[in-house]
């Protein structure tokens, strides 16, 4: 029996020499990314709960060289397949958005307008960012830990997930749900990267799905816009 525990004891280092103690490293790290992207996502979806849809009544507040500007109306958003429906009421009057199939359409003052591919990729990434759809998609997803950082006093993970843009997300480890994610954006008006940081709070559960029901966007660490949904609904008929 002491000869059999020492030929396993044998053959288990044999295994482990074979790899350096950085591939050790990575293979740990990608298992606790691959851990708390799950965890998130059960935060994020309660177990046994289907979303196909997620529609929101939101007021935002962006600010502007000029001055505040505030747009409230109505979304949704198809996270099957990639459709969606904007009635928004801003400074200019009544806009509808949709985007149906890859190709998109505003309307504005009665006229239609077509979406540029450019609007419709930033629309696409800025989908791709949500937790919603990190939760639905996590498993096709990778992910890369890059330790903690303390955020008020709680421990958050920091996950850097591989979409088109590249995102950091920041969770709780109390709640496993994000307090924050970080991004950098092209700006094409000035031609230079912006870094972009997102806080999420009021966080609410409706019908299995948990919201943040506030989010603050900041660039280059000044205030960008604020966000309030008054009105969540799932997989609206």
């Amino acid at each position: 029996m002491g000869n059999l525990k020492n030929s396993i004891h044998v053959v288990a280092l044999i295994l482990i020499s074979g790899l350096s103690m950085s591939q050790m490293n990575a293979i740990a790290q990608e298992q606790s990314a691959d851990e708390w992207l799950d965890k998130m996502a059960d935060a994020v979806i309660e177990a046994g709960t289907e979303v196909e849809t997620l529609t929101t009544e939101v007021e935002q507040t962006v600010m502007s060289p000029m001055g505040e500007i505030t747009v409230s109306g109505t979304t949704t958003v198809n996270f099957e397949t990639g459709d969606q429906y904007a009635n928004l009421e801003t400074p200019q009057g009544n806009v509808e958005v949709t985007i149906e199939n890859g190709e998109g359409m505003q309307k504005v003052g009665g006229q239609e307008i077509p979406l540029s591919g450019a609007q419709l990729a930033q629309i696409e990434t800025e989908t791709q960012r949500n937790y919603v759809y990190i939760a639905l998609n996590k498993d096709s997803l990778s992910a890369e830990f890059l330790g903690t950082e303390t955020i008020d006093d709680t421990e958050h993970v920091k996950l850097e997930i591989d979409l088109t843009v590249p995102v950091t997300y920041f969770i709780s480890t109390e709640t496993a749900l994000p307090s924050k994610i970080t991004y950098v954006q092209f700006n094409q008006q000035t031609g230079q990267d912006i870094d972009v940081e997102v806080q999420y709070s009021d966080w609410q559960t409706v019908s299995g799905v948990t919201y943040a029901f506030t989010t603050e966007t900041f660039a280059n660490g000044q205030k960008a816009s604020t966000g309030t949904v008054s009105g969540l609904t799932v997989n609206k008929e």
